[in-house]
C-alpha cells in the first residue's frame, strides 16, 4: 500500500512539475538550441519503435561512452537483434550519433510519467533494458516489471550522498531497486551501499567498470598520428572535461608553464562544448593565441592553446598528449573519468575533488598511478617535471597503463549476465556462468 501511494505521489509531482520542466528546457535552449528540438520524443512520440530490441539507457555523454564496448560487442555477437540507445541530453544524443552513426536506434527517453512509460514498453516489447550507471526512473522500472521485461543496472555506482538521498525516500526507492533483475556494481563499496538500501545480495555482483574495456580503434589512432605530425614536436598537455570556474585556473597554470617551456601547447577540452565561445573570449582577453577544432584548425607554432569544441573526440587528443589533467576536480565538482588517458599510457593528474570516481582514484593513488595537484603552482610544477623528463613521463604513464590493464574484464562478466537474463535463466545473479546463445524470440510477444 505504501509503495503504491509513494509511486502515485511521485507521478503526481511529475505531472504538476511538467510545465516547469518544459520552461527549463526552453530557457536552456537559449544557450543550447538543441534543447528546444525533438520535444515529441520526450512525450513518447518516436518515428520508429524497434520491437524486440536490446534497450540501453545512457543519460548523457559519460554513460554513452561507457556503453560503447557493450554496444560494439553486442553488435558482433548478435547482429540480428537491434539496439535502442536512449539518452536525456542533446550532448548525449550527439555522442550516440558520433560513436555509432545509424547502426543503433536512438531517441530521447520520455519523462517518467506512468502512462508514457507503459505505452513505450508495450510498443517496444524489449528483450532487456540495460540502464547505465545509476539513471533510475521508478515508473520506467515499474512498467518493465509489469511487462516482465528484465532490467539490469550496469556499471552501477552509488555514492554515499546518493545512498542517503535514496534512503530518505525509501518508500519509493526500495521497491524500485528490488524490482531490478540485477545490479552489476563497479566496486565493492557500491555493492555494499545498494545492499544497505535493501537490494537482495543474490542480485548484486561486483563486475568492475566496463570503462576499463575501452580500446583505441584504428580510426582514432590514425587521426592522432595525423594531428601529431601536423602539430610537430612540442610539449603537449591536455585539460579534459573542464567545467565552469576551472578554465581561468588552467590558463594561469599554462601561462606560468610557458615561462619555462615557451612552445608548450595546452589542449583545452570543455565538458560542454557550448561553453567554447565564452572560453574563446577568455583566451582573447588573456592574449593567448589559439586554434579551434570546430573550424578544422591545427595549432601553428605561435598558438599555445588548442580549443576542442567538438564531441566524441577526446580519445584522439589523449593520444596526442604527454600529460593529462582530469577536469571538474579543481572546482569541487567531483572529477571525471581517469581511465581513458590511462588506457593510452598517458600520465594522469587530478585535483582534490574526485568523489565521482573516488574508488578508482584511491586505488590509483595506492599504486602511485595518478598525480594529485591542489593549486595553480603545484599543477605548473608537476606539468613541468613531466614535460621535461621522459623518464618521469614513462614511469607515471606505465603505472597508469598497468592499472588500466589489471582492471579489465568487466565487459565479459556483464555480457554473460545479460545473456543469462535473455535466456530467462534462473541463475540471474551469476554473471560468471558460461553464457549460452539466446533462443529465437517471438517478435509478436517478445518472449523466448
Amino acid at each position: 500500500m505504501k509503495t503504491r501511494l509513494a509511486l502515485t505521489a511521485y507521478s503526481l509531482i511529475w505531472s504538476l512539475l511538467l510545465p516547469l520542466v518544459l520552461l527549463r528546457l526552453w530557457l536552456k535552449g537559449r544557450r543550447q538550441p538543441d534543447y528546444r528540438l525533438r520535444w515529441p520524443e520526450r512525450m513518447g512520440h518516436w518515428p520508429l519503435y524497434p520491437q524486440g530490441c536490446l534497450w540501453i539507457h545512457a543519460v548523457s555523454v559519460g554513460e554513452t561512452i561507457a556503453a560503447k564496448p557493450l554496444v560494439e560487442q553486442w553488435q558482433q555477437r548478435h547482429p540480428d537483434i537491434p539496439i535502442l540507445l536512449t539518452t536525456m541530453t542533446p550532448t548525449g544524443s550527439a555522442t550516440v550519433r558520433k560513436l555509432f552513426g545509424t547502426t543503433v536506434h536512438h531517441a530521447y527517453l520520455p519523462w517518467d510519467m506512468p502512462g508514457l512509460q507503459r505505452k513505450l514498453v508495450k510498443r517496444l516489447q524489449p528483450r532487456l533494458l540495460v540502464i547505465m550507471e545509476t539513471e533510475l526512473w521508478p515508473n520506467l522500472i515499474h512498467a518493465c516489471r509489469r511487462a516482465e521485461v528484465p532490467v539490469l543496472l550496469a556499471n552501477a555506482r552509488l555514492s554515499e550522498q546518493s545512498q542517503r538521498g535514496y534512503q530518505r525516500v525509501r518508500a519509493l526507492t526500495r521497491p524500485m531497486l528490488r524490482s531490478l533483475s540485477g545490479i552489476a556494481a563497479q566496486h565493492t563499496p557500491d555493492a555494499d551501499r545498494f545492499a544497505a538500501l535493501g537490494v537482495d545480495e543474490r542480485k548484486l555482483q561486483v563486475t568492475g567498470s566496463i570503462k576499463f574495456d575501452i580500446t583505441l580503434d584504428t580510426r582514432t589512432r590514425d587521426l592522432s598520428k595525423q594531428l601529431s605530425k601536423a602539430i610537430g614536436k612540442r610539449p603537449i598537455w591536455i585539460a579534459a572535461s573542464t567545467h565552469e570556474g576551472e578554465d581561468e585556473v588552467l590558463l594561469k597554470a599554462h601561462g606560468k608553464l610557458k615561462i619555462k617551456l615557451p612552445d608548450a601547447l595546452l589542449i583545452l577540452v570543455p565538458r560542454h562544448p557550448e561553453r567554447a565561445d565564452r572560453i574563446a573570449g577568455l583566451l582573447y582577453k588573456q592574449h593567448f593565441q589559439f586554434a579551434r577544432r570546430s573550424l578544422d584548425q591545427v595549432p601553428n607554432a605561435d598558438q599555445s592553446v588548442f580549443l576542442i569544441d567538438s564531441l566524441g573526440e577526446l580519445m584522439t587528443f589523449f593520444g596526442l598528449a604527454q600529460a593529462a589533467f582530469i577536469g571538474n576536480s579543481l572546482n569541487g565538482g567531483g572529477g571525471h573519468n581517469p581511465i581513458e588517458p590511462a588506457s593510452v599510457g598517458v600520465p594522469v593528474l587530478i585535483g582534490p575533488s574526485y568523489t565521482n570516481f573516488q574508488t578508482i582514484i584511491e586505488a590509483m593513488r595506492a599504486e602511485q598511478a595518478v598525480v594529485m595537484v591542489h593549486s595553480v603552482d603545484e599543477l605548473r610544477d608537476r606539468l613541468l617535471g613531466l614535460l621535461q623528463s621522459k623518464d618521469l613521463r614513462d614511469t607515471y604513464g606505465q603505472r597508469a597503463y598497468l592499472f588500466y590493464q589489471q582492471q579489465q574484464g568487466a565487459l565479459k562478466r556483464l555480457m554473460g549476465w545479460i545473456e543469462n537474463l535473455l535466456n530467462r535463466n534462473p541463475e540471474l545473479a551469476d554473471p560468471l556462468r558460461q553464457p549460452t546463445q539466446p533462443e529465437p524470440v517471438d517478435e509478436k510477444n517478445g518472449n523466448s
